[in-house]
């Protein structure tokens, strides 16, 4: 891949999203990654977090709406990489920061689509939460929601439910192959319906619990290998192909 490569530790992005909104950063957090920063001039922000996802599928399973858009890809360093400290290490700082209730304080418009268990492993207020069911639904609420928010933050984590259903009857990496290709045109469309200047910030994770995944060779050391990911891209234009 021949896009602009990034290293960024998560610690980084509470500062680096507040900065890039134009919101005053707290003195008590990590400084923002200059190098992201520089690249995008947003009007409103949407953070769409994946699990199961990581440079490893990104690479072997070629979304084409991700990879056509990204601008950059920022390679995580992170002290744990699975969906609950990660997510908590991109939303909070020292001190009871809470990225989302700091931006809403600020005066923005923010919303959070997400499964309930979210809401409470996350410290994600009722008052802007939309809960739901499945990945469906929170792609569906998505839609309803982007064009008007100032900050969006969006989790679809279908993958681990699916593998505990049909994981006896299909390969786990079959199924993770559907879900990121589906999520991947969801996006395409949550691309079309943002208005001009929404900067889309995909983060992967390992999930929830590791999953074991039947490859062999070079593939299976380059998934041990897998690393967490932000793909970020700019919507530029109302022209999306």
């Amino acid at each position: 891949m021949s896009f602009p490569q990034v290293r960024a530790q998560a610690k980084e992005f509470p500062a680096t999203i507040l900065t890039l909104m134009g919101i005053d950063v707290p003195d008590r957090l990590p400084p923002a990654n200059l190098e992201l920063v520089q690249r995008f001039n947003p009007r409103s922000v949407v953070i769409i977090m994946i699990d199961n996802f990581g440079l490893f599928e990104a690479v072997v399973y070629k979304p084409e709406a991700l990879i056509k858009y990204m601008e950059v890809l920022a390679l995580l360093e992170t002290d744990d990489p699975y969906a609950i400290p990660l997510i908590n290490s991109l939303l909070r700082g020292p001190a009871a920061f809470h990225l989302i209730d700091y931006v809403k304080n600020y005066g923005k418009f923010v919303r959070v689509v997400c499964r309930d268990d979210d809401r409470e492993v996350f410290g994600f207020d009722q008052g802007y939460t939309v809960t739901t069911r499945d990945d469906m639904a929170t792609y569906i609420e998505s839609t309803r929601h982007i064009f008007k928010s100032e900050l969006l933050f969006v989790h679809f984590l279908d993958f681990e439910s699916l593998y505990a259903q049909y994981g006896h009857r299909t390969p786990p990496e079959t199924l993770l192959e559907k879900i990121v290709r589906r999520t991947d045109n969801w996006i395409k469309v949550l691309l079309r319906q943002a208005r001009v200047g929404t900067l889309f910030i995909v983060v992967g994770n390992h999930g929830r619990h590791s999953i074991p995944l039947n490859y062999e060779g070079k593939l299976a050391e380059w998934r041990k290998a897998n690393a967490p990911i932000a793909i970020m891209f700019q919507k530029r234009s109302e022209v999306i192909d």
